[in-house]
C-alpha cells in the first residue's frame, strides 16, 4: 500500500472515530437535558386515593401520576369518584409539574373543570426546591399571590397531604385538605 492510500485510510478511520465520538457526546448531552431526575417527584408516581375536604365538602378522588414527555414532566390526572346527573365526574383535572432550571423552581400548570382559565400567563404556580414538599404559589392576573397549593410527602407513611389555601387580602383562607394513599 502506498503512502497516500495509507494516509487516506488513516484519515478516514480518524474521521469515523471523531464522528462517532461527537455523536455519543451529543446523544449523552441530549439525554441529560431531556430527562428530569427528581426523587421527590418520583415518589408521586402511581395511583392514589385522595380523601378529605374540599370547599367544606368530603370528597374521594382517584389520582394517577406518571412521567410524560421524555421524563420531563409529571402528569397528574385527578378525577372525582362522585358523578353529575349525566354521569360525568363532578371534578376532573390534568396537572403538569416540571422543573424550570432558569428559574431554579418547580412549575405547575393546573387545568380543571372549574373553568377554562387555566391557559393564561398567570396560571402557572411556582415552588422552591425542598426535599419533602412542593409549595406552589399561584398568582392572580395582577401578579399578586392568590393561592397556596402545597403537596407534602410523608416518608414514614408513604402518603401525600395536599393543602390549598386561597389568599384574600393577604390572609390565608383554607380551601382544601386532603390526603393521598396508594391504591
Amino acid at each position: 500500500m502506498n503512502r497516500r492510500a495509507h494516509r487516506m485510510k488513516t484519515c478516514t478511520l480518524l474521521l469515523s472515530v471523531l464522528a462517532a465520538t461527537i455523536g455519543l457526546v451529543a446523544q449523552n448531552s441530549l439525554a441529560a437535558v431531556s430527562s428530569l431526575n427528581d426523587p421527590l417527584l418520583d415518589r408521586l408516581i402511581g395511583t392514589w386515593v385522595l380523601r378529605g375536604d374540599i370547599a367544606g365538602k368530603p370528597v374521594t378522588h382517584t389520582v394517577k401520576a406518571q412521567w410524560v414527555l421524555a421524563h420531563e414532566y409529571i402528569q397528574i390526572r385527578e378525577t372525582s369518584r362522585s358523578r353529575t346527573a349525566d354521569g360525568a365526574p363532578e371534578y376532573d383535572a390534568i396537572v403538569y409539574i416540571g422543573w424550570n432550571p432558569d428559574l431554579n423552581q418547580y412549575c405547575c400548570l393546573w387545568l380543571d373543570t372549574t373553568g377554562g382559565n387555566g391557559l393564561v400567563g398567570w396560571a402557572l404556580g411556582h415552588a422552591e426546591r425542598d426535599p419533602s414538599n412542593l409549595a406552589f404559589i399561584f398568582s392572580d392576573k395582577n401578579g399578586d399571590p392568590s393561592v397556596h397549593n402545597t403537596f407534602e410527602y410523608d416518608r414514614k407513611t408513604n402518603t401525600w397531604r395536599w393543602t390549598i389555601d386561597n389568599i384574600d387580602k393577604g390572609e390565608l383562607k383554607p380551601f382544601a385538605q386532603v390526603k393521598l394513599t396508594r391504591q
